[in-house]
């Protein structure tokens, strides 16, 4: 009690705030200069570094050699396999194909369905496919309209379009105007953003250090009436360990919240390996003394409390 007193003191404020700025002015140094190691001797050169636009256009087969030479200098760094969280796939044909689909549509702008209709198509069978992966159910299945979905521009703005959802849903029907969010401490960073960017409060829980895993009662204690949303990891960021999802999402319902199942790392595998568990095929992967136990639980909208989810 007495260091939290403390704390509060301008003096000690100060004091802390500006320890904080000096270790983080450090780490953004010693980070800039570790990244540029990475950069050849040609690409420090001042004909190489443009910080304002050039007076005269630029060759582009110059442009196009120079940016070829660069994805091969880049491609050195990764396909190694040493990349976590950021290649899911190193097969080059696959990459080949996917820059000539993304070419064809280089363009188009998903805001004018009117000029780019087959852009609109393919995102709605793209959800369609992920609500049916991942066991929900379309408003072809409910009267009451069923899931629905959208394309984001990766984990991050699934996660921020998620919690500003919960938000505004909570505001519109029970006028919480000083949301909170309560997730394990092992969450992708993306909730602490849209904690700032949305004015949300963030409560994060600890985990087992032995386990990874967070207690579901340690979330209880920690849910107030201001609680939208509470959030977990199928598979989480640091360890690839999956979530308590059931007992969670159903602690959320129970209190009449929000549960988000973050898939986003990862969680794209999961409903196949459900599958080969399902034929059979994992026994040579995973032994379990108990057949009614999966190696998979359950982390998707089987789960009547999970309320939106992201991969």
């Amino acid at each position: 009690y007495g260091l939290r007193i403390a704390k509060c003191l301008p003096w000690t404020k100060r004091r802390i705030r500006n320890e904080l700025d000096e270790k983080r002015d450090a780490m953004v140094r010693d980070a800039e200069a570790e990244w540029n190691e990475l950069l050849d001797d040609a690409a420090k050169t001042e004909a190489q570094t443009h910080l304002f636009l050039p007076k005269r256009t630029s060759d582009r087969d110059g442009i196009l050699t120079l940016l070829t030479e660069w994805s091969r200098k880049e491609r050195e760094l990764w396909e190694g396999g040493r990349a976590s969280g950021a290649i899911y796939h190193g097969n080059e044909k696959f990459h080949e194909f996917l820059g000539k689909a993304y070419g064809l549509f280089s363009v188009a702008n998903p805001l004018h369905p009117d000029l780019f209709p087959y852009v609109r198509k393919t995102e709605g069978e793209v959800v369609a496919m992920m609500i049916h992966l991942f066991r929900g159910r379309t408003s072809r299945d409910d009267d009451d309209g069923g899931c629905c979905g959208t394309l984001t521009s990766g984990g991050t703005e699934s996660i921020l379009l998620a919690c500003k959802a919960h938000r505004d849903r909570a505001r519109d029907l029970r006028g919480i105007a000083s949301p909170e969010i309560v997730a394990p401490t092992t969450v992708h960073a993306a909730f602490q953003k849209a904690a700032h960017y949305f004015g949300m409060r963030l409560i994060l829980v600890d985990v087992d250090e032995r386990t990874g895993l967070v207690d579901v009662d340690d979330v209880r204690r920690n849910m107030t009436r201001n609680t939208v949303l509470v959030a977990g990891s199928a598979p989480n960021f640091p360890h690839g360990i999956i979530d308590p999802i059931r007992e969670l999402s159903e602690l959320a319902r129970e209190r009449g919240v929000g549960f988000h199942s973050d898939c986003c790392l990862g969680g794209m595998i999961l409903p196949f390996v459900e599958r080969l568990q399902a034929d059979g095929r994992l026994d040579d992967v995973a032994s379990r003394p108990d057949d009614d136990v999966d190696v998979i639980p359950p982390y998707d909208f089987r789960l009547p409390g999970v309320t939106s989810l992201s991969a």
